[in-house]
């Protein structure tokens, strides 16, 4: 994509912070007069626009061609991140380290070999501290090509050492290169499939692992290469409905980073971990520890924040009220939901522009159940109707199916009765086409058809023979992935509740 699009520096310069933008100020005007410059003008005009109006820039600016228009956006673009590197150099190691190599190589040129590798040794201590087994094999690269062009005086020991740096680097660079593949190759299983619903599924999946599992001696993996595996873990038990081996997993990864005290060297991959443990004790029922851990990444989160970059704030709203979601799901409090709802959709348009679809969709689906439960249905169905009109494809089709079943579920609420032989034909339809049918979704769209065609006096029976049919269901195991995304039983017993008043 052509970095000279205007929207991409749009959305770059509108991302940048008040201080981001006064360095960037400070930088341009450092040699010259910023009026002088013409993309620095530019840099005002976008700056000051809420919504980009290109015409109206090029003619305020007096701009010739379009020719002329590109090049100045390409420029801007380039020195706008040249000065975000800069204000960044000291708060992300890996800039600071990429710089320190530089340095080397203007010093290596120069002929000042013993201060290039001066700076090396800095910088391997750095790309250490930081866990980066490619920077470092990067570096000592570079001093393994100086000391053997160059008469250094280190002597044969540093020779050797580097020979044995550089091994166990390259074995480490691949295992957590094959480690990496693996937890993605499951992730994107389970954006497409969900999670297993059959014995056939579950053996091809525990094959994969298997097959792609690279040869590992647990006792001299790297801190990287120990996340990496934690992670493939938590994603295949995740995947086999194995919530209490994926809670090992997700603590282990979580130890590993509190032991080496990486939690802010990246903290998006330190709250992921959260994420999924808290994801754990949600489908394990387990209220009181998803409290605690609840409670862990929101101090987390709040004594951080200031240090967050953009996008590790992003990663926060996401983790953070998703787990306060499924706290006030977890333990029925629907009313406390939709008190806190209004927070999470001001977060959601503040950085929807940023979000993956999956992961508002994900929200709404969770928004929707709130308010049904609630007893808002008008509200829950809104949701549900922002779902259906996102262009997903088959991506999440679960959600997609069971946003169906909950549509249905909220129409009936409102007495939509008219409406429940297209709805449910509908939904018929949708299942047909996701190949993903299981006997939750079958059984409930028999019971709807049945209840729409009973008189009231008799719906009762109706409800209470579902209602005990779905807690056979809920016994067997690859059909418990159901009640994950959608507990029927929960809205079934608000029924049964209503229908007998104590």
């Amino acid at each position: 994509m052509p970095i000279s699009q205007g929207d991409q520096l749009f959305l770059l310069i509108k991302s940048m912070s008040k201080s981001e933008k006064r360095s960037f100020t400070a930088y341009v005007t450092r040699f010259q007069d910023g009026q002088d410059l013409h993309y620095y003008r530019l840099f005002e005009e976008l700056d000051k626009q809420k919504k980009l109006n290109e015409p109206s820039i090029i003619q305020k600016l007096d701009i010739k061609d379009q020719t002329q228009y590109s090049n100045l956006k390409r420029h801007l673009y380039k020195q706008v991140l040249t000065s975000m590197r800069i204000a960044q150099m000291n708060k992300i190691i890996d800039i600071e380290i990429r710089e320190l190599l530089d340095f080397v190589d203007i010093l290596y040129n120069r002929g000042l070999y013993l201060q290039s590798l001066k700076i090396l040794h800095k910088a391997k201590a750095l790309a250490q501290r930081a866990n980066n087994d490619i920077l470092y094999l990067s570096i000592v690269e570079t001093e393994k090509n100086i000391e053997s062009k160059h008469i250094t005086r280190t002597g044969t020991n540093i020779t050797d050492a580097l020979v044995g740096f550089t091994d166990k680097a390259a074995l480490s660079i691949s295992n957590a290169s094959k480690l990496s593949n693996l937890r993605l190759l499951l992730h994107s299983y389970y954006i497409q499939n969900g999670h297993v619903q059959s014995l056939d599924e579950e053996e091809k999946i525990t094959s994969f692992l298997n097959e792609n599992m690279p040869p590992l001696q647990m006792e001299a993996l790297s801190y990287i290469e120990k996340i990496y595996l934690h992670q493939s873990y938590v994603w295949y038990y995740y995947i086999l409905l194995d919530f209490v081996n994926c809670r090992k997993h997700a603590e282990q990864w979580l130890l590993i980073a509190d032991e080496s005290n990486t939690s802010m060297l990246d903290p998006d991959l330190y709250m992921r971990g959260y994420h999924y443990l808290l994801t754990s004790y949600f489908y394990l029922s387990d209220a009181i520890n998803y409290k605690i851990y609840l409670d862990k990444i929101e101090l987390f989160r709040k004594t951080n924040y200031h240090k967050f970059s953009q996008n590790s704030k992003i990663i926060s709203f996401l983790y953070v009220h998703h787990g306060r979601l499924n706290y006030l799901i977890l333990t029925e409090d629907y009313q406390a939901g939709v008190e806190i709802i209004n927070r999470t959709l001001r977060r959601i348009s503040l950085y929807k522009a940023k979000l993956d679809p999956h992961r508002i969709m994900v929200f709404y689906f969770k928004i929707a159940w709130i308010y049904l439960m609630a007893d808002q249905p008008s509200k829950s169905i809104d949701y549900l109707n922002e779902i259906f009109k996102m262009e997903m494809g088959t991506l999440r089709r679960d959600i997609q199916a069971y946003s169906q079943l909950m549509f249905i579920m909220a129409h009936y609420d409102l007495s939509n009765e008219q409406l429940l032989d297209y709805l449910i034909a509908n939904a018929k339809n949708f299942f047909k086409k996701s190949e993903q049918v299981n006997r939750v979704q079958t059984q409930s769209l028999k019971f709807f058809t049945k209840l729409i065609h009973t008189p009231d006096y008799e719906r009762k029976a109706v409800f209470q023979d579902f209602y005990t049919l779905n807690k056979e269901l809920k016994t067997i195991k690859y059909e418990k992935r159901a009640y994950l995304y959608l507990d029927v039983s929960q809205w079934l017993e608000k029924k049964l509740l209503i229908n007998n008043p104590s």
